[in-house]
């Protein structure tokens, strides 16, 4: 196309912008071609990393100009301009990456409203945010075509809220998931080739220890492989819950089975005694009685997994709130049992049930009641939870056959 002089300033000033603020393009990295009449058709980007240039039609790149120097990144995966968002998303299920970027023919797009939103693919605006976060490695991993964003695109100046926004994007994600079967997830801006040193202490050596002896199969080893492989943090508590509330019954059988021998221990003479009788049925029924939720989950600290030793994993709200209640600056194992199993753990035990209820009913008829675990301590409370279920599962496979088999009616 033929350009005026005022296009040609707005294309002259928004390649200096970059050259000022990405010193990974130089004049080599951007270059224009003509067509068959002398005129500029499109503009090519050399992106750090990448083996092919992006290419870019002349007329998209002058209406992107504008934009170009308000970009910001939050989070490492939500990008920002004027009047474009961008989500960094990736497929659950890494088999579905290719097809959904090669479905011929299809484009996963709509409009609503001023709002235009679609799946983006080698992308502008994308490729400066991974080359601001160095997310690259030269011949290896580029800056552009390892990533497939969500792009919402403002038609006008009306531009939503953070969370109107964002729930705009996951009803586009509902959309394609239901359309296609393909879950989409977000995903971080980074070099996974990186990723390994997440595992390795400063010294470089791995954080793990060697492998341990392989345990018996049981339920809550599939439970736990499928929790670590959830991004959602509320989805991931619910699925280390799980292990927990399997396992729960277990640890009421035997105390159950501990207290019917206690009591089958007396005399002889007293199962002749009416009153006798009964303290043997309402014992029977006091058990029963603990087969309720919020129970069931406070009675594994007693017994599936060392509480004291774990304390420490528990965010930092929830450990003053109980050092508050039972009124001491350290939790060890010195501590006073019936401070820890009766006051300490019973509160961990309902702000995890209290927590498991806020996330599995809805927020319209679920009534919050001051036990629920912040928001923004969830993913440090998954970390507790992980040990926890680690140990629950080898807890159990230590148990005796009749007790694993075992089921109170």
């Amino acid at each position: 196309m033929e350009l005026t002089k005022e296009q040609l300033e707005k294309i002259e000033s928004a390649i200096i912008f970059l050259k000022a603020h990405y010193h990974e393009f130089d004049d080599r990295d951007i270059t224009f071609d003509k067509n068959e009449d002398g005129e500029y058709d499109v503009i090519h980007f050399q992106f750090p990393g990448e083996q092919e240039l992006l290419t870019i039609d002349i007329n998209d790149f002058l209406e992107m100009a504008g934009e170009i120097p308000s970009l910001k990144i939050h989070d490492n995966y939500i990008i920002r301009t004027s009047h474009l968002g961008y989500y960094i998303v990736e497929a659950a299920d890494q088999n579905y990456d290719y097809a959904i970027r090669n479905f011929d023919g299809y484009d996963f797009s709509a409009k609503k409203e001023n709002i235009e939103i679609s799946l983006a693919f080698d992308n502008f605006f994308i490729g400066l945010a991974a080359t601001t976060l160095k997310a690259y490695e030269d011949d290896y991993w580029g800056a552009v075509s390892p990533y497939m964003g969500i792009e919402v695109k403002y038609l006008n100046g009306d531009v939503l809220s953070q969370d109107d926004e964002l729930k705009l994007v996951r009803s586009f994600l509902f959309e394609v998931a239901d359309t296609t079967g393909i879950a989409l997830t977000f995903s971080p801006i980074r070099n996974t080739s990186y990723d390994y040193e997440e595992l390795q202490d400063e010294s470089g050596e791995y954080k793990f220890s060697e492998l341990r002896e392989i345990e018996p199969y049981n339920e809550g080893m599939k439970l736990f492989v499928s929790a670590l492989q959830i991004q959602e943090s509320e989805l991931r508590f619910l699925n280390f819950y799980k292990i927990l509330e399997h396992f729960a019954p277990v640890v009421v059988n035997i105390e159950a089975h501990e207290l019917m021998r206690k009591k089958l221990d007396a005399p002889k003479k007293l199962f002749e005694d009416g009153d006798f009788i009964r303290s043997i049925f309402d014992l029977a029924k006091s058990m029963r009685a603990k087969f309720n939720d919020e129970d069931l989950i406070k009675s594994t600290f007693a017994s599936c997994f060392d509480f004291v030793g774990l304390f420490e994993l528990l965010p930092a709200s929830i450990q003053t709130k109980i050092k508050k209640q039972i009124n001491k600056q350290l939790i060890d194992y010195s501590t006073d049992k019936q401070a820890l199993t009766t006051t300490a753990a019973n509160m961990v035990g309902k702000i995890i049930y209290a927590t498991r209820n806020k996330v599995v009913h809805a927020k319209s008829n679920y009534e919050m009641t001051g036990n629920e675990c912040n928001n923004a301590d969830l993913d440090t409370l998954n970390e507790f939870m992980k040990e926890a279920c680690s140990q629950s599962i080898r807890w159990y496979n230590r148990q005796p056959q009749h007790l694993k088999l075992s089921v109170i009616q």
